[in-house]
């Protein structure tokens, strides 16, 4: 059995592969809240994820590494990251400049240098990065951005200097990789004009495709990759990255990553299956997977979950089909 430790308010990542794609994986997948995870106590075989460390306070981190060192003792359960010892998008990110990996760096607003290297750009820690953020040239408009953070939702702020060249073609690019216990396999390359590359134009050209296809079967990157991730000491989670004259530059690993976004539909443009196919089959080839060991109680949870899921995306998947259906009666 998979246990699934999030964020009661994330735990959606995984909801198209479990209703839609591989309803199969309903049987061996549990969605365990944080609140919910001191029940775990009382599971003896499986494989217990935790994820959204970033997301949660102090008091929560401590609590939630408590119940992993409890459930270390038993033989028959893996445990894929850990509530505090996995790095987060800070510290990694600090790691990794400091052993050479990558060219840039981060600092908190209130502990600056004066070698900063502009432009930079301020982000949460927490949570995804949506939007794209304004980059900032020189330090009179950075004082000026950390003055407002105030007035911001911004948990654990940070500045980070940009870094990233497009390629021949003016498109910047960003690469995705998912790790799965012992399994590393590519998800996506994003393509854009913009610096901030969060998804590919509607419309790619062939050569584009193509490369994204060849990413995707050839998975070049699975060992640097896998480099990363230990370095992290994180067993679960998708990073993210590009490449800077011809080396590997990471800008994050997501521990509670979605998978699919968007619920299958007969308007899609593309064909979702074989991505919820790897995922699902790096899912099941974990240890202990077949282990049947739960409790009513986390069941109880996880089908309450997975309901409110499914009316969610029920809804979700109307609103695209109707999005689609008007955009085709205007001819576009």
């Amino acid at each position: 059995m998979i246990f699934y430790v999030a964020h009661r308010e994330h735990a959606y990542t995984q909801a198209v592969v479990l209703l839609y794609l591989r309803t199969d994986l309903q049987a061996s997948f549990r969605l365990v809240r944080y609140e919910d995870a001191g029940l775990l106590r009382g599971v003896h075989a499986g494989v217990v994820i935790w994820s959204d460390m970033d997301r949660l306070t102090a008091d929560e981190l401590s609590r939630a590494a408590g119940i992993s060192a409890e459930l270390a003792g038993k033989t028959g359960l893996t445990q894929l990251n850990h509530p505090t010892a996995s790095l987060q998008r800070f510290d990694l990110l600090r790691l990794l400049h400091a052993d050479g990996s990558n060219a840039f760096r981060v600092f908190r607003p209130d502990e600056l240098e004066e070698a900063i290297r502009y432009p930079v750009f301020i982000r949460d820690e927490t949570g995804a990065l949506y939007r794209e953020p304004p980059l900032l040239h020189e330090r009179p408009a950075l004082d000026a951005a950390i003055a407002r953070l105030d007035g911001t939702t911004l948990v654990r702020p940070m500045v980070v200097e940009m870094i990233g060249t497009p390629g021949a073609d003016g498109y910047f690019r960003k690469y995705a990789a998912y790790r799965v216990g012992d399994t590393i396999y590519g998800q996506h390359c994003a393509m854009s004009k913009s610096w901030f590359v969060k998804n590919s134009p509607a419309q790619l050209l062939p050569a584009h495709i193509e490369e994204i296809r060849t990413y995707i079967d050839t998975n070049p990157d699975a060992e640097v990759v896998m480099q990363v991730f230990e370095k992290a000491r994180m067993q679960y989670g998708r990073i993210d990255y590009t490449f800077v004259d011809g080396r590997l530059v990471v800008f994050e690993i997501n521990s509670n990553p979605t998978v699919l976004s968007d619920p299958p539909t007969p308007f899609a443009s593309y064909d979702p299956q074989p991505f919820a196919d790897r995922h699902a089959n790096a899912l099941l080839a974990l240890p202990q997977v077949s282990a049947p060991d739960t409790l009513a109680e986390i069941d109880a949870a996880h089908r309450e979950a997975l309901a409110e899921l499914r009316r969610q995306y029920r809804v979700r998947r109307l609103k695209l089909m109707v999005k689609r259906v008007l955009k085709l009666g205007r001819g576009r």
